[in-house]
């Protein structure tokens, strides 16, 4: 870390290099894509894309997890959208169909066609494992050998046995999702999430008063980066920071933060060079899923930590005030009023009201935020 330099601003910008990362990065190696909540059940599923993939996880009928790509072998359309619960995945276009083990169960209007085995069309499948609550998914592996007694050291390294320590392989209930498209490049939300103790200080002005920063650590290793620091001793009684806080990078684009009673999770997914979405999954110990109240108040504190990064009477001079404007589907979006012709090494979200941004509800809510979080200025950094 002492020697590390700012990658070339062109990592942050080019679609080619975006390409790259892609196939290099994310379709090698496991990827958190889920969680077992979403496929508790026989017959329940979910959908994603990473890239151009399209992929569908579900729990057959006999309980096995399985994977899939989700589009149909006769023409590529898109199989399943969402989540939910299905005995099978009926193509929209001719209605072929698929048991949820992937077999072909029927190709319509198919006799007479010769050299046609069903037996050889069935889904193409993804190599798929679970730790602890997590489903993870590889795309350059199709076999379906159980793997989860190896996947914590594959996925986490030699940091697996201190992420299980720190809590974070326990299957706490998921209590709600929450999804973000923000107006940067992946890594730069990535950045963002390791310069915690550095920036923590100064944008988090809340959240530092109730930790000891003196205690901040980071520890490396090979695949994970772990932040950790101790609750400040007047706030170890407040139950949502508890006695110390645990916040683990997993390569390349999957976060886990682990305090109190609390863990949540960030999955930030490119859509193209300059957008990504990012996924929060929020868990709970078990004891308080009846306390509404506690839940309610922790899931705003966390959204203010994690979207109002100054305070109003901390801003910078050169950030202007972002509008909030809500939309009709009722999501809404941050809109930058001054940016042109700025140049800076970082551009940060700023102040805005909270009480007219922040969801009201526990359940699952998407919102489109336009971030000022952005690239490294080219003329600041040349390529290195």
């Amino acid at each position: 870390l002492a020697s590390a330099v700012t990658p070339p601003s062109g990592w942050y910008t080019d679609p080619g290099f975006l390409r790259l990362e892609l196939d290099r990065v994310f379709l090698r190696g496991w990827q958190a894509v889920g969680h077992i909540g979403q496929v508790k059940n026989p017959n329940d599923f979910f959908t994603g894309s990473l890239g151009n993939v399209e992929f569908v996880i579900c729990r057959d009928a006999n309980g096995k997890l399985q994977a899939f790509h989700n589009v149909c072998r006769h023409h590529a359309s898109l199989l399943a959208c969402g989540s939910g619960q299905k005995t099978c995945f009926q193509c929209p276009y001719h209605g072929w169909t698929y048991g949820l083990d992937g077999t072909l169960l029927k190709a319509t209007r198919i006799s007479g066609i010769k050299n046609f085995n069903k037996n050889d069309f069935g889904l193409l499948p993804i190599k798929v494992a679970t730790w602890g609550p997590f489903v993870l998914a590889r795309f350059d592996d199709s076999s379906q050998d159980t793997v989860d007694d190896v996947v914590g050291d594959e996925w986490l390294g030699s940091a697996s046995d201190l992420l299980s320590r720190s809590g974070i392989d326990t299957s706490l209930p998921h209590i709600c999702r929450r999804e973000y498209i923000i107006e940067c490049n992946w890594k730069v939300f990535c950045d963002n999430y390791l310069d915690g103790g550095y920036h923590v200080p100064y944008a988090h002005g809340a959240l530092a008063s109730g930790l000891q920063l003196q205690s901040y650590e980071t520890l490396t290793y090979e695949k994970v980066s772990v932040q950790r620091c101790e609750s400040a001793p007047e706030e170890q009684d407040i139950d949502r920071l508890g006695t110390k806080a645990t916040y683990a990078f997993v390569y390349p684009n999957f976060m886990i933060n682990r305090y109190g009673p609390w863990m949540d999770t960030n999955l930030a997914v490119p859509l193209d060079a300059t957008r990504c979405k990012v996924v929060f999954d929020y868990f709970l110990n078990e004891s308080l899923l009846d306390d509404q109240d506690f839940i309610d108040r922790s899931l705003k504190d966390s959204e203010q930590v994690q979207v109002y990064y100054h305070k109003t009477d901390r801003r910078s001079p050169r950030l202007k005030t972002l509008r909030c404007a809500r939309e009709s589907s009722g999501a809404w979006s941050r809109r930058p009023t001054a940016w042109a012709g700025t140049r800076r090494p970082w551009r940060w979200p700023c102040t805005t009201s909270t009480a007219s941004c922040t969801p009201t509800s526990v359940a699952s809510d998407t919102y489109v935020r336009r971030s000022i979080l952005c690239t490294p200025s080219v003329s600041k950094y040349k390529s290195l």
